[in-house]
């Protein structure tokens, strides 16, 4: 008989990645917030100093930094990471019976962009699904290589874009500021009285202008005009962590943590030193807030590596797991939670229900955060026990697989 290729059981799943995942929600949604109530058009001025945050107080201004150094950039690093560790996982089981992996993954990428462009054009326009399934693709072309070659190449990715964009900074004009464009100003307003007092049609042509300037600045807009070096040398982060989690699932070092707890402990402080100085001593020695704001953009994929290092150091404890072990619930329903953000906080923050979209306090939005993956905790570990899977991930899955075997949550 035929073998087929299934959903992995709860008895194989590697718990400290669940908790990964869920740790890196909780990043996303506390990194997320800010343009869950601001359009992408505020990306132009790093420095936030505008009309539209005139009514912040200095604890605000003071958050969007603590959020600059120790957030921004570092969970979707993360997500990325434990996207090419699942890759070698899936390529793995379907190794062992015999399967087409190329077939089955490429399922999976289907769905993931159609999920993406979804999500990008009828809820909110900063989506990274479409990102990943379509470097995904150069994912699956490397699938087959040594770890050691995908540790090379990820670490010859990294050097590339930290020598380009630190001589960029480095190199900038610390005294010259470039203002807003009139025309992101005048879209700036629009969009944010769309999610003021907007109607459905309203609020969907705003984030379709949205997700596409944003497709232009991440490149993928010119990756559809048939360019696609500007879109890979934008998305070289999430490409070198790709490589670098399949580099890991591939050797093991996660699976035998305790063997290799020397060297987990040696790139753990290397990374706290590197990663905490480029993104939380660097910049405030630097006039320049674009300049500050590359450094720390360039620190990110050290400081990713840090955190995780450090969430299975305290995972590897009989305290630390008890308590850790609640971020595992949300992080097994990674795909609802994260799309979920995104609806949850575009509904509250719109017209239909506070009218708040452009109004809260940075502070007061934080803590809006807290509580909505909170809630994600506690209605993810209900769900799950009665289900085996969370909704969204039960339609990928099912398309990646061609249907899902019939066994109980706990199998």
């Amino acid at each position: 008989m035929k073998q087929k290729l299934s959903p992995i059981s709860a008895k194989e799943r590697i718990e400290s990645l669940d908790v990964l995942r869920g740790f890196a929600l909780f990043g996303i949604i506390l990194a997320n917030i800010i343009w869950f109530l601001y359009p992408v058009y505020m990306q132009e001025d790093p420095s936030f100093k505008n009309e539209w945050t005139s009514f912040w107080n200095q604890a605000g201004y003071t958050v969007k930094s603590l959020l600059s150094m120790f957030v921004d950039g570092k969970f979707v690093m993360l997500f990325s990471m434990l996207f090419g560790f699942g890759m070698v996982i899936m390529q793995e089981r379907a190794a062992a019976k015999q399967l087409n992996f190329w077939g089955i993954y490429s399922r999976r990428l289907i769905a993931l962009f159609i999920f993406g462009c979804i999500h990008a054009y009828f809820i909110w326009f900063g989506d990274i699904l479409t990102d990943y399934a379509i470097l995904g693709l150069l994912l699956l072309l490397m699938h087959k290589l040594k770890p050691n070659a995908m540790l090379i190449i990820s670490l010859t990715l990294y050097s590339l874009l930290f020598g380009l964009l630190t001589f960029g900074a480095l190199s900038s004009d610390s005294t010259m500021t470039i203002p807003m464009s009139e025309e992101s100003r005048q879209l700036m307003q629009v969009t944010i009285d769309a999610h003021q007092n907007g109607n459905i049609q309203q609020l969907m042509d705003a984030n379709f202008m949205e997700r596409t300037f944003y497709t232009m600045r991440n490149g993928l807009y010119v990756l559809f005009l048939g360019n696609p070096i500007f879109y890979l040398f934008s998305n070289l982060p999430f490409l070198l962590m790709f490589l670098f989690g399949a580099a890991i699932a591939k050797k093991k070092w996660l699976h035998r943590f305790e063997e290799y707890r020397k060297g987990f402990f040696i790139t753990w402080l290397m990374t706290l030193i590197i990663g905490g100085t480029l993104s939380w001593i660097l910049p405030f020695l630097l006039e320049n807030s674009s300049a500050a704001q590359t450094i720390q953009y360039i620190s990110s994929p050290l400081l990713t590596i840090f955190y995780a290092i450090s969430l299975i150091f305290i995972y590897h404890t009989v305290k630390g797991k008890k308590v850790l072990q609640w971020l595992a619930f949300p992080g097994r329903m990674a795909f609802t939670n994260y799309i979920g953000q995104s609806i949850i906080c575009t509904f509250l923050f719109g017209p239909f229900a506070f009218g708040v979209y452009g109004k809260l306090h940075l502070t007061t939005a934080i803590i809006i955060a807290i509580v909505i993956f909170v809630l994600q905790m506690i209605i993810s570990k209900l769900w799950l026990s009665k289900f085996r899977f969370g909704p969204l991930e039960y339609a990928w899955r099912s398309f990646t697989y061609l249907g899902i075997k019939k066994e109980s949550k706990n199998a």
